[in-house]
């Protein structure tokens, strides 16, 4: 089912359609220059190819696990898919044919790595095969999957190829048969967002209103109960004792999102959260959804907010405080 089209809907203009000079037009210039190929090599330096070449072995573990049952490295491919989108974006204001040979020799590695049934995560595949969908609280894989996303889109724009869209898409397919609440479903969501946001703007690139579908389970499924991680940790074999962070308030899962009327946890999942919702209020003309934002936004902007726009202070959890 493809998206009606609607112009009285807000929509993000296209990067493409915007032209920057002065002050903001030359740190674009930077990422233009340094930062986009800086960013790349600093992902090779850390080993992130290696971890998705199956041309040849796995790496395996190569930064230790953490106490909280987890390791950064199981974060590579959202590294990858940042850098690519920002390769994207600066391609939009100066090609630059050797940069973009690197991400399509990314791509590639992606497109070999990616399962039949389109499930692609460097970590899931190549380290812990086994302990796909286990912890969706901790382990970030649809996180991932939401980056990745975003830079197939990014890239598309940019250049008008379909690979890793294409890619992207297939996962995204696979996710639709994976979560909900029909039997042998995970009714389930991941505990960093963001796939929300990157699910719409598959969405509008290829007209699919199933991406948009699956978007609005995860943010309606949030903060419900029963308790989503809750009972995945039960299945896991996890005490709640033990979660790292003590509240579902750091993933903003302590509440379905329309009861929410404090900004709360980590900031940039909230952050990520919050935009989501915004798309979907807009594609769906859901007033209870836009009604829960505008007050979250008064509590952020007049009571968690630096003059700056500096939001989330606190160390302890990357986040708000009172």
């Amino acid at each position: 089912m493809t998206m009606p089209s609607n112009d009285r809907q807000f929509r993000p203009v296209a990067v493409p359609d915007v032209e920057l000079g002065g002050f903001w037009g030359k740190w674009q210039d930077a990422v233009c220059n340094s930062t986009a190929e800086t960013l790349l090599d600093r992902c090779v330096e850390a080993g992130m190819l290696k971890a998705i070449d199956v041309s040849q072995p796995s790496p395996g573990v190569v930064i230790p696990i953490q106490p909280w049952g987890g390791t950064t490295q199981m974060f590579w491919d959202s590294d990858l898919g940042k850098s690519i989108e920002t390769i994207a974006y600066s391609l939009y204001r100066r090609p630059n044919p050797k940069l973009e040979a690197r991400a399509d020799e990314i791509i590639d590695m992606y497109e070999k790595m990616q399962d039949e049934d389109g499930y692609l995560n460097a970590w899931f595949q190549r380290v812990e095969p086994s302990r796909r969908w286990t912890n969706l609280r901790d382990h970030h894989e649809l996180y991932c999957a939401g980056h990745l996303m975003e830079a197939a889109v990014a890239y598309y724009q940019a250049t008008g190829k379909r690979k890793l869209l294409d890619i992207m898409c297939r996962f995204a397919d696979y996710l639709i048969k994976i979560f909900g609440h029909s039997e042998g479903q995970i009714p389930g969501y991941c505990g960093h967002e963001e796939v929300e946001l990157a699910l719409v703007k598959l969405a509008r690139v290829t007209g699919e209103k199933k991406y948009l579908e699956l978007s609005k389970y995860f943010i309606d499924e949030r903060g419900t109960e029963p308790h989503f991680f809750t009972a995945e940790a039960a299945r896991d074999g996890r005490a709640l004792s033990e979660y790292h962070q003590k509240t579902y308030e750091y993933a903003q899962a302590h509440q379905p999102v329309r009861e929410q009327t404090k900004v709360v946890g980590h900031a940039v999942r909230a952050m990520y959260l919050y935009s989501g919702m915004a798309d979907i209020a807009t594609e769906y003309k859901d007033d209870s959804l836009t009604a829960a934002l505008e007050t979250l936004w008064d509590d952020l902007t007049t009571k968690q907010m630096y003059i700056t726009g500096g939001i989330g202070p606190a160390a302890s959890n990357e986040g708000f405080t009172d």
